[in-house]
């Protein structure tokens, strides 16, 4: 009987032990955080509701274009905005732009002046007969077409400061679209990486 007795001791002591042990290296290792925050391109000239509700209480946004513009270019301009659950713009993207062509989302830990500045300075592309163009990057058709045709020099501009972009497909599916070793990477979305 002592014997058992004995036995019990020992493997309740090891038990918690080795509990003790993994508890104790499990609360020093440290996850990284998803990198960045959550912001998104949006075209304003997709949809009349795009402006009034961008320009809404709460939200915080920059105007590719600049500032100061007359009322109706403000309304159809490119914007970058910061996506989150303190932000209305968030709940409104997800609601009214998904299947409608809004804009794309992007993480980065830029912040938003940065991302407005690095943006601005894509809106115009020459086209190799010389001519100048509006480059509508912020429309996911467009720019899911334009990521795999890049070399990775063109990745490195349009990607900048971004860490990834999230453009929906035209079949209503989302893909991230990332950059390796110098190479364009696309991927399903780990969505706890893009909801707040």
């Amino acid at each position: 009987m002592d014997r058992l007795l004995s036995w019990a001791c020992v493997t309740r002591t090891t038990k918690r032990t080795i509990n003790g042990i993994i508890r104790r290296a499990l609360s020093q290792i440290k996850v990284p955080e998803a990198p960045g925050s959550v912001f998104a391109l949006v075209d304003g000239a997709q949809d009349e509701r795009v402006h009034p509700l961008l320009t809404a209480d709460g939200n915080d946004y920059r105007c590719l274009y600049g500032t100061d513009l007359p009322h109706a270019l403000a309304v159809t301009a490119p914007y970058v905005v910061a996506l989150s659950s303190q932000h209305p713009f968030s709940g409104w993207f997800a609601r009214y732009g998904r299947g409608h062509n809004w804009g794309v989302m992007l993480r980065s830990a830029a912040p938003i002046d940065a991302l407005a500045e690095h943006f601005a300075g894509m809106i115009r592309a020459r086209l190799p007969e010389g001519r100048e163009v509006l480059f509508r990057f912020y429309d996911p058709r467009v720019l899911r077409a334009y990521l795999p045709t890049c070399t990775s020099d063109e990745l490195d501009a349009i990607f900048g400061p971004v860490d990834a972009f999230l453009i929906e497909q035209g079949d209503g599916a989302w893909k991230v679209y990332g950059r390796e070793a110098g190479q364009l990477e696309t991927r399903e979305p780990r969505w706890d990486r893009w909801i707040d």
